[in-house]
């Protein structure tokens, strides 16, 4: 989950190419943190759906290089 948001957050922030990419980088700890806090604090069945997300995220930091686009 981690993984995916920082590379959407490194595709998305408006700075440098690697200011936007330390910047993401620097914000997934948090990310991180607060959502293994959040899975443990939720029902189980609600914690796996929370997975979904990743589907977006995933198709925003990934998409352009799986479907042979410029990095």
């Amino acid at each position: 989950m981690t993984y995916c948001a920082t590379a959407a957050l490194a595709r998305l922030l408006p700075f440098e190419r690697i200011d936007a990419a330390i910047s993401a980088t620097l914000l997934s700890f948090a990310l991180y943190t607060c959502y293994v806090l959040w899975v443990y604090a939720v029902p189980l069945r609600r914690g796996l759906l929370s997975l979904l997300a990743l589907v977006p995220l995933a198709l925003i930091g990934f998409g352009p290089n799986w479907f042979g686009g410029a990095a």
